[in-house]
């Protein structure tokens, strides 16, 4: 009878409750009008570099690369700061000083003077996910309130897309697949390792001869880490391979996180697996696991400390970072620390949970 298993009623109402509740946080989110402080701007107004490299004068009146300049600084939707070159902008967009940055270019002025089209670069980090969308946006307002105070209607500014630290190859493989490597990786080790301990008929009979239940629990999460470890090498030659994708970083480098992912996803399975009584609860894990790893583990809704402590949300950080800037992975120690002790702290939960068990089926 479904009703005396109580792990199973709860997985019946929770996991409802989840995605209702994510819906609603995610609509919410995006019909929520954002509030303007005493600057005029936005709460969620984005920091735009700026680069003003027209230095022409031909538009009677005003300069005109210096009046779309006012333009953008008003915006309720952009904190701009003005940078002397691209190199510098290049730079604070790499250090995510800036959410993009736009160049104006040579002959701006006289471009819309002669009516030709001025063409204005706008850069975008290709790790910013979240903000590229608003970025083009929020510069297209701009671009139609600056043309409609001058009366202008023949397409006198356009602006072109320039993303950055792109890997070689397909792009949208690359976004897609950097980020599945590490929910992948985790997932798959965990749901294997939800089933490590629970009914484990063998592991009973192990534990009647002097080996500790933490030794069968190191064993079981090492095990299980090098299943992770093997599966990030199957991942990682099929995504490269498939899709001519070229990393900026070392194939090393990538296999350091998605072992991470892979020892802390062993550990949360252990944990599941000393939890649970039955290897039909450990399935029903699975669907727990899955829905909240890909509503709090994507970026799909904000989740505060959660980002900050779990590692598939770490993780997506530094292989995409790693992947796509090139950053070293020595810039992520406090991650890594964060992703060892959170490990270590779940091998802990399951020895303490297994050592108060008396049977394991």
């Amino acid at each position: 009878m479904i009703s005396n298993d109580k792990f199973a009623l709860l997985l019946v109402f929770v996991l409802p409750a989840m995605i209702m509740g994510t819906m609603y946080v995610a609509i919410n989110q995006n019909q929520a009008f954002a509030p303007v402080d005493d600057s005029g701007k936005s709460e969620d107004a984005l920091t735009l570099g700026l680069v003003d490299r027209d230095p022409t004068d031909t538009f009677p009146g005003e300069d005109l690369s210096q009046n779309f300049t006012w333009y953008l600084q008003n915006s309720p939707n952009f904190i701009v700061i003005l940078y002397e070159d691209e190199a510098a902008a290049r730079d604070a967009l790499y250090r995510d000083e800036v959410n993009a940055y736009a160049v104006i270019p040579y002959g701006f002025e006289g471009n819309i003077t002669g009516d030709i089209p001025a063409f204005v670069d706008v850069h975008i980090s290709s790790t910013d996910f979240e903000s590229q969308a608003d970025v083009f946006s929020f510069f297209s307002e701009v671009v139609q309130d600056f043309r409609y105070d001058h009366g202008w209607i023949k397409g006198e500014i356009a602006t072109e897309r320039v993303r950055e630290f792109e890997p070689t190859g397909n792009y949208t493989a690359a976004t897609f697949g950097v980020f599945m490597l590490v929910f992948a990786v985790f997932i798959a080790t965990s749901a294997t390792a939800a089933q490590a301990i629970v009914g484990d008929i063998p592991l009973n009979r192990m534990l009647l001869t002097p080996a500790t239940k933490m030794e069968a629990i190191l064993a079981k999460t090492a095990a299980y880490f090098i299943v992770g470890v093997i599966q990030t090498q199957f991942l990682l030659i099929l995504w490269m391979g498939l899709f001519q994708i070229v990393p900026n970083t070392d194939y090393l480098t990538l296999n350091a996180i998605l072992g991470l992912m892979s020892l802390s996803g062993s550990a949360l399975g252990v944990v599941i697996s000393t939890l649970v009584t039955t290897r039909l609860q450990a399935n029903q894990s699975f669907l727990f696991l899955l829905f909240a790893s890909v509503i709090f583990g994507t970026g799909f809704v904000p989740v505060g400390i959660v980002d900050e402590v779990f590692p598939l949300n770490l993780g997506r950080v530094m292989i995409i970072d790693c992947a796509f800037k090139g950053i070293l992975l020595s810039n992520f120690m406090s991650e890594i620390g964060i992703i060892l002790v959170f490990s270590l702290c779940l091998i802990l939960v399951a020895w303490i949970i297994f050592s108060r068990r008396q049977s394991l089926a």
